[in-house]
């Protein structure tokens, strides 16, 4: 890295300091904000959740709520939308059009959704459509889509200016607004109804966000329960159970609750599935589950602003169910191996906050049985589980629960038994290893390797984030997102998932000085190589985007090597943020 570029930084105070060569980190601040917008529809929509039907009026408004939270070196945004499910392709689009936009990386934006069943579409079915093609013969409506998914653009920009320092408390909370519903009959089939037998969860995550002054800014509850109060014959919007306790709970601390779903593959709530909100006691579950909320909500007696923020992700394979056929927009989200099995690829996604909280999320309907018990064997002491996250990817049961069939097992869920055990052993295993390892005082100042997989659109990001720096002098900059002080003797190593043989363009994200630029790099992948010079991008503050290329790689796990071609004596080779290969051509 040239001097200039460390003397701007100090000089600029923008993120890191010198101390940082010495071991030491700046003083950061914990900041956070929330963002309420309404996207009730003003017209009929196609309602989600149950037969196809349309809506007839209005009940309750149904929102995106947006928080917003920065450690000074992480900014992370979680969204609860009162929609039912949404194809794992649509949360793609905008996490691609955010990082984008904004900058920001897909494992800091998590999109999560109540699942009232009785709110409208929102975009391509996806995986239902397999399931349940029968309700699915209508259009997309694309401008209520588009509508969703520019006002949750508009709201993470609004919540990133409106960051405000805070502090961060979290807690438990009880409710038994919800039970079983894996209803068990004399021959040991089950149907959808109700189990007071049944395994249940019952806890009340808490995560309560406040300004330095002790006022809300916001209030954070997982809580398992199917948004399903209202039937298929209710066809107002509302957001269900879990929309009236929210508005409820808002009005009572005067400030805006996410509610963020769990495990509520086989939780229902107490009262399901009637046809109007008076028969289905909608009003009740602002006692039965708000006045809960609010109890523990006061039981947070201790919050701090020394907050620190790691994100991971993590995907789990596991065989897809014989015979099921693949919706195309979810090409990403499977692979056929060389023996031809069909695998499905299951993103999980994780965030630590400090030492205590751990919080880990997938885009299914997860049987709680699952959760409570990575929950117990986690080592953080708050564990929580946010589903319906990112998309929906079906009913993910027990292997105990095949024998007794039933809608969730054997109409809409994409998976064999074996799916318990690979979800438990992977999530486990990560809580344990390397999300318990990764200390939050040193994390920041380094990348956090990975492996890498093609995104749904084929492309392969290898960012520097995600790549492991080898050598003595290569330093990865976390306000940068990027390797600099690199030197001829670093070289950055990434390990990749290539699903397609071809012919791959190379694109590299850059920054370097005028008087460093023109040194020779060397891409490697295999017995492939790709050369040629770093140009100039203007300033070591400046980066940009070109074209290197094209290699060849070959399909399966591999590493892929970027490091000086030549040996030089002084100077850095550039600053690396990312490099992207696009699949051109196949064999």
């Amino acid at each position: 890295m040239a001097k200039l570029r460390l003397n701007h930084l100090l000089l600029g105070l923008l993120i890191i300091s010198a101390e940082i060569s010495s071991g030491q980190q700046a003083k950061r601040e914990f900041r956070a904000s929330v963002v309420k917008i309404d996207i009730t529809p003003d017209e009929p929509k196609m309602l989600l959740g149950y037969a196809a039907r349309k809506s007839t009026g209005i009940h309750d408004r149904i929102y995106h709520r947006i928080v917003a939270m920065d450690d000074g070196i992480k900014q992370f945004f979680l969204v609860s939308t009162d929609i039912c499910i949404m194809s794992p392709s649509e949360y793609d689009h905008v996490a691609g059009l955010l990082r984008q936009q904004l900058g920001v990386e897909p494992e800091n934006f998590w999109w999560t959704l109540t699942h009232t069943h009785s709110a409208p579409e929102v975009g391509v079915p996806g995986l239902p459509e397999v399931f349940m093609g029968e309700r699915y013969k209508h259009d997309v409506d694309t401008a209520y889509t588009s509508l969703v998914k520019q006002s949750l653009i508009n709201g993470i920009r609004e919540a990133r200016n409106k960051l405000v320092k805070a502090k961060l408390g979290v807690g438990w909370g009880f409710s038994q607004a919800n039970i079983n519903r894996r209803a068990i009959d004399v021959d040991g089939k089950a149907s959808l109804g109700l189990n007071p037998d049944g395994a249940v969860d019952r806890k009340i995550g808490l995560i309560r966000l406040d300004k330095e002054d002790g006022s809300p800014i916001a209030l954070i509850a997982n809580y398992a329960i199917h948004g399903t109060v209202l039937g298929q014959d209710h066809t107002e919007i509302s957001g269900d159970a879990p929309g009236i306790v929210s508005e409820y709970v808002e009005q009572k601390i005067g400030a805006p609750l996410l509610f963020i779903n769990g495990a509520a593959g086989n939780l229902a709530p107490i009262y399901s599935v009637y046809p109007n909100p008076r028969s289905g006691h909608l009003s009740q579950f602002r006692v039965l589950l708000g006045d809960k909320i609010l109890s523990a909500n006061k039981e947070i007696v201790s919050s701090g602003s020394d907050i620190r923020l790691i994100s991971g992700s993590l995907t789990i394979e596991s065989p897809r169910k014989p015979g099921l056929s693949w919706p195309k927009d979810l090409g990403s989200y499977s692979r056929t191996t060389a023996s031809g099995e069909n695998m499905v690829l299951l993103p999980a996604r994780f965030l630590k906050i400090n030492e205590d909280v751990a919080i880990w999320s997938l885009p299914v309907e997860l049987f709680c049985e699952i959760s409570n018990e990575i929950r117990d064997q986690s080592p953080f002491p708050f564990t929580f589980f946010f589903g319906y996250t990112n998309g929906w990817l079906g009913y993910l049961p027990t292997e105990k629960e095949w024998p007794h069939g039933g809608y969730e097992v054997d109409r809409v869920s994409p998976y064999t038994p074996a799916i318990e055990k690979h979800l438990k052993e992977s999530v486990i295993a990560y809580l344990k290893g390397e999300m318990k390892s990764l200390q939050v005082s040193r994390v920041d100042s380094n990348s956090q390797p990975e492996l890498v997989s093609s995104e749904a659109d084929g492309l392969l990001r290898l960012s520097a984030r995600k790549g492991k720096a080898i050598g003595p002098d290569i330093k990865y900059m976390p306000e940068w997102n990027a390797f600099g002080w690199f030197t001829a003797s670093d070289r950055v190593e990434w390990d990749a998932d290539i699903k397609t043989e071809g012919l791959y363009n190379v694109e590299l994200e850059w920054s370097v000085s005028d008087q460093e630029a023109g040194k020779e790099f060397l891409m490697e992948a295999g017995n492939q190589k790709l050369t040629g010079t770093i140009d100039k991008s203007g300033s070591w503050e400046t980066f940009k985007t070109k074209s290197l290329g094209s290699i060849k790689l070959k399909s399966g796990i591999q590493k892929i090597v970027f490091r000086s071609n030549k040996h030089f004596e002084k100077g850095a080779l550039l600053d690396l943020r990312e490099l992207r290969l696009k699949l051109v051509s196949n064999p």
